[in-house]
């Protein structure tokens, strides 16, 4: 990503307070300084403007290893199409989950960005050391965004993406009975409606869901998108206003994406807060995986709670102990990056052996 416009602000703007700051490495500090202090965020500038130039939140991602062929097909959706990027292994890492000659497994990649920022190529970094990892082909999804889409479209084009995957294993060359999904915070939220919906509609061959700080409980804030001391996840209270993803932030996202008016029905729809939903059981192995500094934190450990306590599956949930939301983009910060993608990819490769049992 490159930087957000450069539009003069006071030089203390987005300051870390002190209470966070405590928490952090001295070089997370340094970098967070040079690369959001006295700058805006996405939620200050108007949707085009920051998709044309998005906030830098990477502090210099690296590229990842070497991998395969990529290349992009449209498929239909309601109302449209949308692009999805295929990445490739190579024919070594291949071998790695081909299993006496098996296709290729084959992973759906769902970016964050609140439904109404982000595009395919934002996890690039992850996606090919996924591959490099596991041998598996990635299909990163290009779903349509809000506000111009609003909630369920983003949901739609996700399922129409799985479907299409589920149903062209031989086209794609992938094994369809070795289906993974995953994504970070808004990703995270659409590959948990879908690990249900796909139990609910019958989609077989889903074997792993990757949901890494996810968003899972609207209800968590009001209709009126404030933060209430009733609110179920004290994170929402605690976390007011942590760096990168404050309240201010995630209502911002929240008030782009909902449909409108916003009524306690339409945050308490399972499709908007997978947490509420009614079943937890019958579904796919999944790692859940929050950030300590983080307004979502609760609710992705009470979603790791219910599969638990609710589910009869496989389940694992891993706390990335000070670190903010968008740690999953920052290898060059804080350990805990590097430590989610050996813990994703590595789970990602025994789900594909079959190894994941409760």
């Amino acid at each position: 990503m490159t930087n957000s416009s450069e539009a003069a602000v006071d030089p203390l703007h987005n300051a870390l307070l002190p209470q966070f700051e405590a928490q952090l490495s001295s070089e997370y500090v340094a970098l967070y300084n040079k690369h959001i202090l006295g700058r805006k965020l996405a939620h200050e500038f108007d949707i085009e403007d920051v998709r044309k130039n998005p906030v830098i939140l990477g502090f210099g991602e690296e590229q990842g290893p070497e991998i395969g062929t990529i290349e992009e097909i449209n498929i239909p959706v309601d109302g449209g199409e949308i692009t999805l990027r295929i990445y490739r292994p190579t024919a070594e890492q291949a071998t790695i989950s081909a299993q006496g000659g098996r296709l290729p497994p084959v992973h759906l990649n769902f970016h964050g960005g609140g439904w109404v920022i982000g595009t395919i190529g934002n996890d690039e970094s992850w996606i090919r050391r996924a591959i490099a990892a596991t041998g598996c082909v990635v299909v990163d999804v290009n779903y349509r965004l809000a506000p111009e889409y609003r909630f369920p479209i983003p949901i739609e084009d996700s399922w129409a993406a799985l479907v299409y995957v589920s149903q062209h294993g031989a086209t794609l060359g992938v094994d369809t009975s070795r289906i993974s999904l995953g994504g970070w915070s808004a990703g995270g939220h659409l590959s948990a409606v879908l690990s249900h919906r796909a139990r609910d509609m019958g989609l077989e061959g889903i074997v792993f869901v990757l949901m890494a700080i996810p968003v899972v409980d609207a209800s968590a804030i009001g209709t009126d998108l404030q933060v209430h001391e009733d609110t179920p996840h004290k994170s929402w209270i605690d976390c007011h206003d942590c760096p990168f993803l404050s309240h201010a932030r995630m209502s911002w996202f929240y008030k782009h994406f909902l449909p409108l008016p916003i009524t306690s029905a339409v945050l308490r729809n399972p499709l908007v807060s997978p947490l509420l939903a009614g079943n937890f059981k019958g579904l796919p192995p999944t790692l859940v995986y929050p950030a300590e500094i983080d307004v979502l934190r609760d609710e992705g450990l009470a979603y790791a709670k219910r599969l638990k306590e609710d589910g009869d599956g496989w389940v694992e949930c891993v706390l990335a102990k000070g670190v903010p939301h968008p740690f999953v983009h920052q290898t060059a910060a804080t350990p805990r990056a590097w430590e989610l993608v050996e813990k994703s990819t590595s789970r990602m490769k025994e789900a594909y052996a079959g190894l994941l049992k409760r």
